[in-house]
């Protein structure tokens, strides 16, 4: 079973967590949402989540992937975060997947892991320079995978499933959303 961890920093974009928790538990990953700095979160909107785990916590070698979440001040919490610096690099390295949605693309460039290609929320481009791929809702480069905002979030969790789990995983669930099950 693939293993992931959504990383919430306080100011988070609650739709880009949740909506990518629930599309790859409902892929059958093994997907712990982990608290950058305490086990209580706070989002963006004003919505609080209970964390998995505590970022300290986590077993990042057994890890297949990490997701950042966007929102503000989320984005900027990841992207000043050194102890999640230091753990992106070591999974990019690893040839494991990173990714990030929104503005959290940010987290990646502060870290040095960034893909020459991304999107990202319109205007954050601006913080990371050159391979900003306007029209794209989703952009894999290696083992790299970004998103565009909040409503690419469904779009970007099924990326991810298919990556981890294969295109049938990432159609099955993708159709169980749609209702094409019933």
């Amino acid at each position: 079973m693939s293993q992931a961890a959504i990383i919430l920093a306080e100011g988070f974009e609650e739709i880009e967590a949740l909506s990518v928790a629930d599309i790859l538990r409902r892929g059958g990953v093994n997907t712990q949402i982990v608290g950058l700095e305490s086990g209580i979160v706070t989002g963006a909107h004003g919505i609080t989540v209970g964390a998995d785990l505590v970022f300290e916590s986590v077993n990042f070698a057994a890890l297949d992937l990490i997701v950042l979440p966007g929102g503000l001040p989320g984005a900027t919490n990841l992207a000043k975060s050194a102890k999640l610096q230091a753990k992106l690099k070591q999974m990019k390295s690893a040839g494991k997947t990173v990714a990030a949605i929104c503005a959290a693309p940010w987290a990646l460039e502060a870290a040095g892991v960034l893909g020459k290609k991304y999107t990202c929320y319109p205007g954050c481009e601006a913080k990371l320079g050159e391979g900003y791929e306007a029209g794209a809702n989703v952009v894999e480069d290696g083992n790299v995978v970004t998103s565009k905002c909040p409503a690419t979030a469904m779009e970007f969790g099924l990326a991810l499933l298919a990556r981890l789990e294969g295109e049938e995983k990432a159609k099955e669930v993708k159709n169980g959303l749609e209702g094409a099950i019933f």
